[in-house]
């Protein structure tokens, strides 16, 4: 199966791969680019491509495409970075860029623009296409990330009373109208959503039989406008459901979240806790501006030269005993490495639990528990080996058994850590993946050489 890079690479045949526009780019050729070509290139390439570019050169290369490409295009980019391209934008062109996109991506750029931007684009919008402009407001009135705010208003329904028939005529006049059709959501006089048909249930239905003989009322899978996101998302891998109905609280339907939203929001949510293992901004982008960088990673590495600093002063601790026996000081790295390597292991595993939902605040004991205990079987396997190469290198039986030991204890407190860390973060409604990887290295740095430094002291020197 193709990687990511080899499908946006191996569009050149209809179009320009992403490999095509960036040397162009870099090589200062973009005035050579060919507008039927340019014009056969996939909208996600051009997103791509564009993200890389200052947002003149993306408006210069957007000049060459009509209002509904450019839609397809800025709709594919991240939020942030529509937003900026769409406010720099004349007003025009910025309005019927909006005009022409699914209500709930042109929702999540107008929510990312300056109050005076935003405010100037939806009046353009109600003076324009009123309608969409209602759709757009309607859906910023939900909190950002929950169901509500990345629904899609626009929906195919059917009332119960039509015959199969007549409903499969419906569908024929929609097709152009809706963005996708995998189920038809059947509705009452106020909208209230009464039960769903598939599209296979309607085509193979007995001729004569209505809509109400052949539609699902057992309805599952409802969701809450304001549910977040991620719980969408979970709720959408239980059911294997394409689409799924978000209802008020009078059982009105309110939209649908398609399937293609739940797999943005999983690589959202994914790269999210990604980042912020390691201290990096959440949405971070390696094209994002220095200064939005900076300021996203500072405070972590701040907290990160804090506990150098603590593992560091613990050292000092012990500079009497480095001095009278340097191979404290060899060995030292490899100590604190495999105690943070093991905390590492266990923060992946418990991080993805809790975002999963596999295990909650009830568990936090019992996976501390079982963490701890991997670690200490680890430890004495890992310690062993490496209490050989100790013996074989200094020929000394005590220091080879206090680098076993050391192993075993620090490799113990990484499993510990790297569970307890995350699950404490949760308790306190902090997400678990902020900061866990900077806390549990700096755990099991300062612990590994307290431990072996401690050992060492008393048992080799003193």
């Amino acid at each position: 199966m193709p990687n990511d890079d080899q499908l946006l690479e191996s569009q050149s045949e209809h179009g320009y791969s992403l490999y095509d526009l960036v040397v162009m780019a870099e090589d200062g050729e973009l005035d050579k680019i060919e507008d039927v070509k340019l014009a056969e290139t996939s909208p996600h390439i051009l997103s791509v491509f564009l993200e890389r570019l200052d947002v003149d050169t993306q408006r210069e290369i957007l000049r060459r495409f009509n209002s509904e490409k450019t839609s397809e295009i800025v709709s594919e980019m991240d939020a942030d970075t529509s937003a900026e391209l769409v406010s720099e934008m004349r007003q025009h062109r910025a309005v019927s860029v909006l005009n022409k996109m699914e209500p709930d991506d042109a929702a999540d750029i107008v929510r990312e623009l300056d109050k005076d931007d935003r405010d100037r684009l939806l009046r353009g919008m109600i003076q324009t296409e009123p309608e969409a402009a209602q759709d757009v407001q309607d859906l910023l009135k939900y909190p950002k990330d929950s169901a509500g705010a990345i629904m899609n208003p626009h929906v195919a329904t059917l009332r119960s009373d039509m015959s199969v028939e007549d409903a499969i005529t419906a569908v024929r006049a929609m097709r152009d109208e809706y963005e996708n059709i995998y189920y038809l959501y059947v509705v009452g006089a106020h909208d209230e959503l009464e039960g769903v048909v598939s599209m296979r249930a309607l085509l193979l239905a007995p001729k004569g039989s209505h809509v109400s003989d052949i539609m699902k009322t057992n309805l599952i899978g409802l969701l809450a406008p304001t549910m977040d996101q991620e719980i969408v998302a979970h709720i959408m891998a239980d059911t294997d459901y394409h689409t799924l109905p978000v209802v008020g609280e009078d059982g009105e339907l309110l939209g649908i979240i398609t399937h293609d939203d739940v797999i943005d929001i999983m690589r959202e949510e994914g790269t999210e806790d990604l980042q912020k293992l390691a201290g990096a901004g959440a949405d971070e982008g390696l094209f994002d501006p220095l200064p939005n960088s900076m300021r996203q990673r500072f405070p972590w590495l701040l907290v990160n030269l804090c506990t150098a600093f603590v593992a560091s002063a613990i050292v000092g601790l012990f500079d009497k005993d480095i001095a009278m026996l340097p191979l404290l000081a060899v060995f030292m790295p490899i100590i604190a490495g495999i105690g943070g390597n093991t905390g590492a292991q266990t923060l992946a595993v418990t991080v993805r639990s809790l975002a999963l939902g596999e295990v909650g605040i009830f568990d936090m004991k019992r996976v501390c528990t079982r963490e701890s205990l991997k670690g200490l079987l680890n430890g004495a396997l890992i310690g062993a080996l490496g209490a050989l190469i100790a013996l074989l290198t200094t020929m000394r039986f005590d220091f080879a058994a206090v680098v076993w030991v050391a192993m075993i204890a620090n490799m113990t407190l990484g499993g510990f850590m790297g569970s307890f860390i995350p699950f404490t973060l949760k308790r306190f409604n902090f997400d678990p993946a902020s900061g866990s990887s900077i806390f549990a290295t700096g755990f099991t740095d300062t612990g590994g050489f307290f431990i072996f430094l401690g050992l060492g002291s008393i048992f080799l020197i003193s």
